[in-house]
């Protein structure tokens, strides 16, 4: 065995090796001996990547919605993790901003003060009554007490929000009313308010009134440490201790030559108290750690994402109420909780001949972490925060190449590297030592083989030995002797990575070729290759005798039943991902790694709880033997990246409510209506699309959040949204709604804002109720009027029709006149006495068919024209017949009359025929004629004319008998009231004309009747 020492380089030299930075490694010194800090704080950055500017501003805030407020000289911005809106303001510039636990948020400038709610548009300035601003009474700072109360400080002093009033209200402190301060101080501690003149300090205290002093000249920054004491810079910026309660002013120990751990000159900016015997200090110059006992300060380590950051400069900071810090510096807006145990990332090693890619970690006697590479091996002292890269002499870089095997035995380190021997190395000394190999040819082929071969893993037996895993074989290494020798391990060619033990010796091995389970002689295999895609086993975690986790790309659960293994997915949300790790610490929770972070299956829960690369987590993916929980407890996670540390006991995965907010609503896309009154927002009927915008304030990973939404009244279901944080609904039917929003941050866990949006969309009037109602009525009276107006008609018209069927039975009976029936048979017994047979035979052949045709017409209401003018043919002529040829006659039919296809009002014709025989043609002395036109008007209109050239009308007057006086006024008067019945029945337009005609010289010569049917 030959060992040899790593030598230390001297400071001056050139460095020939850095640190390997597997968690948050420093960049390492020159030398190979390379110092790197573990980081104090692991801190998160906010910067222009964003989409924040922090080039100008000067103060930063939380609101009670979770906002992220920026204050710049001429605008301030708000940030909620993913967006911005920037707010201009005019004038002045802004000095101050602050946030009440309302949410509203003042800001202000020298001469007035401004506020801003959810759903403004712009800043709204807010009055001021008292002393007037002026260049000695100008504004500065804003505080808030917690009674949600807002005090500004100005030249002569406090000014006070009045809510009830709206303004703020100079507030005079008692004996120092005309007293002038330094504008810049005002700082707060709970109710009490700090302010400074030339040589004073003052403590108002807002609730009692009182004001304590103390004597302090040329004060610059006022930061208050307990309700007596406060920190205090001055011009020279020397920091000093006051004592309200006793009057003491003591320098703190300012850091020099003879003093490093001394407090440096630079301007206090906050003290946070983190435990029993520290505080955090943030200066000017950056961060430090006050160590109170031993009153010394040191600089605090930050890092971000694994790297250092400077922490020589700082500007402004916020302590929110969550216990998040907020620090405003050069290289951006820094954010990390103070008090909460985080993850350690350590990466980012420089030196070429080593890698961040960590496959094996151990843990010596002494508590140093021993870290295997891809490219070497290398040693972190955590006490001193020393790391070591540890190289082997006889090598040209002095590095082994990847070190995926090593264990410590209680006194050794036994290192399995790819490409070269195994060897022991002494933690203490730093030394390596050869194992010990089989003497003569069999010792020289195993070193041959073990030269050649790649290590899969390492693994301590059972029996204390210990088994490399290679791709050409499996090697036992005995335990204190150190003895190496080739041991059958069935299944080892299917390229063993990873192997865990169950308590019945059974070994459960991840291979490139899936599952091999084997008993404790590695003899018996049981394999599974059926983990697609891809058949990969990368961990294995053994849950009882017969059943083990294993990972792959995704979790399987698998069971083994006698000589067969089953196996089925668990974990639906890593069924994607390729598993690399999967451990149980000591506490009994399972971390599992995967493609997109580390996630916690706690015993207690049911879930799993995802850590990724905004909380801290290296960026790559674990490596399948790279985990060690060291003796304090601390467990170690080695990935492509680097090494994640912690302390999982103390690692809370923080389920934090996320507080949704609905920060705009617009309507047909007009500017936003959303107000801060609890009613519901009314919409007239055409403001009927509306798009609702809502944000989740979230800075640790806003790539997490997602949302989903339902609108009651529309839908009761959930609708996932995805990133989205708007939503637009188009044509909504009027009725009342009430939308809510849900955020999550792994698609299991739901927050809900705590104010659903409701809001009405009105009807349009013609369908409200009263426009409804109004219709109903109205409808109710016409259907009455109409009721009552069909009785009417069918009453009207019940009486038209049995008045039409009197006139009608009356022309019949006219027709049938027994006047007119008993002169037709004196006729006939006339002609008969003279035996002129002929004639009477004649006479009573047509008065029989006469009055046949009278009679059947009288049957129907209409008859046709053909049957109307034989019927009235008949009748002339057995009128021209009785008075001995007296007059002549002539029917005139027009070419589109058709008689048997037209249908006219039976009896409608004769009475005017028959007035024209008897009063027209009968008192002429002369030869009579009588003439009988009919025509069509159009194609619903018959016209017919009946003329004679008898005396007229007004000489038959004079010859006019009763009898005929009576006959003519019964027949006339019949038709016309039937025409005028017809009408109002059937809606016709039949009328009936009389003219009187004259011959040249103005004589009567005749009557013209004029009768219009409808057809």
């Amino acid at each position: 065995m030959h060992a040899f020492e790593l030598t230390s380089v001297p400071s001056n030299q050139v460095a020939f090796v850095k640190c390997l930075c597997v968690g948050l490694f420093a960049l390492l010194a020159a030398g190979s001996l390379c110092r790197g800090q573990l980081p104090d704080f692991n801190v998160q950055l906010l910067d222009d990547q964003s989409s924040i500017q922090t080039a100008n501003a000067s103060r930063i805030i939380r609101d009670r919605h979770g906002f992220l407020w920026v204050l710049s000289p001429r605008h301030i911005q708000r940030f909620d993790g993913q967006n911005v809106r920037r707010i201009e303001t005019q004038g002045e510039n802004l000095l101050d901003i602050a946030a009440d636990s309302s949410g509203t948020v003042w800001t202000a400038s020298g001469s007035g003060i401004r506020n801003y709610r959810i759903g403004d548009r712009s800043l709204r300035k807010i009055p001021l009554t008292g002393p007037a601003i002026a260049p000695l009474n100008k504004l500065n700072k804003l505080q808030v007490t917690p009674d949600n109360r807002v005090w500004a400080n100005a030249g002569r002093g406090l000014y006070r929000y009045d809510p009830r009033a709206g303004s703020f209200r100079f507030v005079p402190m008692a004996g120092l009313e005309n007293h002038y301060f330094y504008r810049r101080i005002f700082s707060r501690k709970d109710y009490q308010l700090y302010l400074a003149d030339v040589r004073t300090v003052f403590c108002h205290d807002t609730r009692t009134g009182r004001t304590r002093r103390a004597a302090f000249a040329d004060v610059r920054a006022v930061v208050p440490v307990s309700d007596d004491v406060v920190w205090a810079s001055n011009n020279l910026l020397q920091t000093f201790e006051i004592n309200f309660a006793s009057g003491n002013v003591r320098q703190i120990a300012p850091a020099d030559a003879n003093n490093p751990e001394g407090i440096p000159l630079a301007e206090l900016i906050s003290i946070t108290p983190l435990d029993g015997d520290r505080k955090l200090v943030n200066t000017t110059k950056g961060c430090f750690l006050h160590h109170i006992h031993r009153r010394t300060f040191t600089r605090a380590t930050l890092f971000d994402s694994g790297k250092p950051l400077p922490n020589d400069e700082n500007y402004a900071d916020f302590h929110d109420q969550n216990g998040t810090q907020w620090i405003l510096s050069p290289e951006g807006i820094l954010f990390f909780r103070p008090l909460a145990h985080t993850v350690g990332w350590l990466n980012g090693v420089s030196d070429p001949g080593l890698s961040n890619n960590v496959k094996s970690i151990a843990e010596d006697a002494q508590g140093n972490i021993w870290l295997g590479t891809s490219r070497g091996l290398a040693v972190l002292d955590i006490r001193s925060g020393k790391v070591n890269a540890v190289k082997l002499p006889g090598r040209r870089d002095g590095h082994l190449g990847e070190v995926r095997g090593l264990i410590f035995d209680g006194k050794h380190l036994l290192v399995a590297a790819s490409g070269a021997l195994p060897m022991l190395v002494d933690p203490v000394r730093k030394t390596f030592a050869d194992l010990h190999y089989p003497a003569g040819v069999k010792g020289e082929a195993l070193r041959s083989k073990l030269n050649d071969d790649a290590v899969g893993t390492m693994i301590r037996k059972a029996d204390g030995n210990f088994l490399i895993m290679g791709e050409l074989g499996c090697y036992e290494v005995r335990a204190g002797s150190y003895q190496i020798a080739e041991i059958p391990v069935e299944g080892f060619e299917k390229l063993i990575q990873t192997v865990a033990r169950d308590a019945n010796g059974h070994h459960w091995m991840g291979t490139y070729q899936g599952l091999l389970v084997t008993d404790q002689d590695f003899r018996n295999a049981l394999s599974d290759s059926g983990f697609a895609p891809g058949k990969l086993v990368g961990a294995v975690l053994v849950r009882n005798d017969s059943t083990a986790w294993c990972g792959s790309v995704g979790v399987y659960e698998v069971v083994k039943s006698g000589r067969s293994l089953r196996k089925r997915k668990i974990f639906p949300e890593l069924a994607n991902q390729r598993i690399s790790m999967i451990h149980r610490d000591k506490g009994g929770r399972i971390w599992i790694g995967g493609d997109d972070g580390l996630y916690l299956l706690n015993p207690n829960a049911d879930k799993l709880q995802w850590f990724d690369f905004r909380d801290n987590i290296q960026n790559k993916p674990f490596n399948s033997n790279a985990v060690l929980e060291a003796a304090d407890g601390r467990m170690y996670v080695g990935g492509l990246n680097g090494l994640n540390y912690f302390d999982p006991a103390l690692l809370k995965h923080r389920e934090e409510k996320l507080n949704v907010i609905i920060a705009a609503v617009t309507a047909n896309q007009d500017d936003s209506l959303l107000t801060e009154t609890a009613a519901p927002l009314t919409l007239d009927w055409t403001q009927n699309s509306v798009e609702i915008q809502y944000l989740t304030p979230y800075f640790r990973n806003p790539g997490k959040l997602m949302y989903r939404y339902r609108l009651s009244g529309l839908d009761d279901a959930w609708t996932d949204n995805a990133r989205n944080s708007r939503v637009r609904f188009t044509s909504l039917p009027p009725g009342s709604y009430t939308f809510s929003v849900a955020a999550s941050l792994d698609g299991l866990t739901w927050s809900e804002t705590a104010r659903p949006l409701s809001f009405v969309i009105l009807r349009p009037w013609w369908k409200t109720w009263w426009f409804t109602a109004a219709l109903l009525l109205a409808a109710g009276g016409l259907a009455y009027w109409l009721f009552k107006r069909r009785l009417w008609v069918i009453k009207r018209q019940t009486a038209l029709r049995e008045h039409m069927a009197e006139l009608e039975m009356r022309a019949l009976r006219a027709q049938m006149n027994p006047h007119f029936i008993f002169n037709c048979l004196n006729s006939i017994n006339r002609y008969i006495v003279k035996s002129d047979n002929a004639t009477a035979s004649l006479y009573l052949t047509r008065f029989a068919k006469l009055i046949r045709l009278i009679l059947d017409n009288s049957n129907s209401k209409k008859v046709l024209l053909s049957n109307e003018l034989e019927a009235l043919k008949l009748y002339i002529e057995m009128e021209r017949i009785r008075f001995d040829n007296q007059f002549d006659y002539q029917f005139m039919l027009g070419e589109d009359v058709h008689p048997d296809s037209i249908e006219v009002p039976s009896l409608i014709i004769q009475p005017y025929v028959e007035n024209a025989i008897w009063h027209g043609l009968l008192h002429k002395e002369s030869h009579g004629s009588l003439w009988i036109r009919i025509r069509m008007l159009d194609e619903c209109t018959l016209e017919c004319i009946v003329e004679d050239n008898g005396v007229g009308r007004g000489k038959a007057a004079e010859f006019r008998s009763k009898s005929a006086t009576g006959k003519k006024s019964l027949g006339m008067k019949l038709t016309e009231d039937r025409i005028a019945v017809l009408n109002q029945y059937a809606r016709t337009n039949a009328s009936v004309a009389i003219v009187d005609l004259v011959d040249d010289l103005g004589q009567a010569a005749g009557t013209r009747v004029i009768v219009k049917i409808p057809v």
